[in-house]
């Protein structure tokens, strides 16, 4: 975003001669206030300068953009990532026309793009980190709240299907560090932490550090507040078209460590499939 805060204060100073006093106004107001106009909609500035439509779109035109959308998307873009999903949610809203496009195409497409960074972004002396952290665990514990509790139980039900002994911590009664006392060392938390931040997720990795209980983060950034408590740490992205992260990445990143360690351990993979079949078939004949 500074990248396109200098541009625009350069273009700025050419045309301030041209600029009416309401210009003026709103130009000084875009400059001290890049993120507040980027999540604004034409009519909320209107309110707040006491200016008009008409005003607005002329100075982005004068400032060389199309119009009021372009100049605000320059602003918009950089800061999507840095939002809690509330707020990525309502600035995807502003962007858009009041017209619907296809958005299933626009679902689909943002998906896409979470996946193939996460291909090119996750480090992949991080991700071995974790598959040996994971495979030479006494136990692994998932851990997370909000919509992170929901892959921790699908990351321990598919965890204890590739053979490994993985129990999710509930996110209700007991909070995270009072059930990390009877942990061991020689443990592995599994933590899912995305915006807004859970503290009680912090404290619990925290906790774990001190205990000497090793911890993975999954998160959406390597500045998250989960990084410094982490012994290996996984960053996804997760933008979203609604008003709650997008957990694709969270599980194709989930799924690729399950599928390692499926084949690293095949011998004991095939073992637990077969148990759960066997388990399967006497169940249903007492149906």
């Amino acid at each position: 975003m500074e990248d396109h805060l200098s541009i625009l204060k350069e273009r700025v100073k050419a045309r301030i001669f041209d600029m009416t006093p309401s210009q003026k106004v709103i130009a000084d107001y875009i400059l001290k206030n890049p993120q507040k106009f980027a999540l604004s909609s034409i009519r909320q500035l209107e309110e707040e300068l006491n200016t008009s439509k008409s005003t607005i779109v002329r100075l982005a035109q004068m400032l060389g953009y199309q119009g009021f959308q372009e100049l605000k998307k320059d602003f918009l873009n950089p800061i999507r990532q840095s939002l809690e999903p509330m707020n990525r949610y309502k600035s995807f809203l502003l962007e858009k026309s009041e017209t619907q496009n296809n958005m299933l195409e626009n679902v689909g497409q943002l998906a896409i793009s979470n996946i193939e960074k996460t291909i090119n972004l996750v480090e992949q002396e991080q991700f071995k980190k974790a598959i040996d952290l994971l495979e030479n665990a006494t136990y692994v514990y998932t851990m997370g709240l909000g919509i992170s509790s929901y892959l921790a139980d699908l990351a321990a039900y598919l965890l204890t299907r590739v053979s490994l002994k993985t129990y999710a911590l509930p996110p209700v009664g007991l909070s995270f560090a009072e059930q990390i006392i009877n942990l061991e060392a020689g443990d592995v938390i599994l933590t899912f932490l995305f915006p807004p931040y859970s503290t009680e997720t912090i404290e619990g990795a925290r906790f774990a550090q001190e205990r000497g209980i090793e911890v993975i983060g999954i998160t959406d950034s390597v500045t998250s507040e989960i990084v410094p408590y982490s012994e290996a740490v996984l960053a996804v992205p997760v933008e979203s078209a609604i008003w709650a992260n997008s957990v694709v990445s969270p599980l194709v990143l989930v799924y690729a460590l399950c599928s390692h360690i499926g084949l690293s351990r095949k011998p004991e993979t095939l073992k637990t499939i077969e148990t759960i079949e066997s388990l399967r078939k006497s169940q249903q004949k007492k149906r």
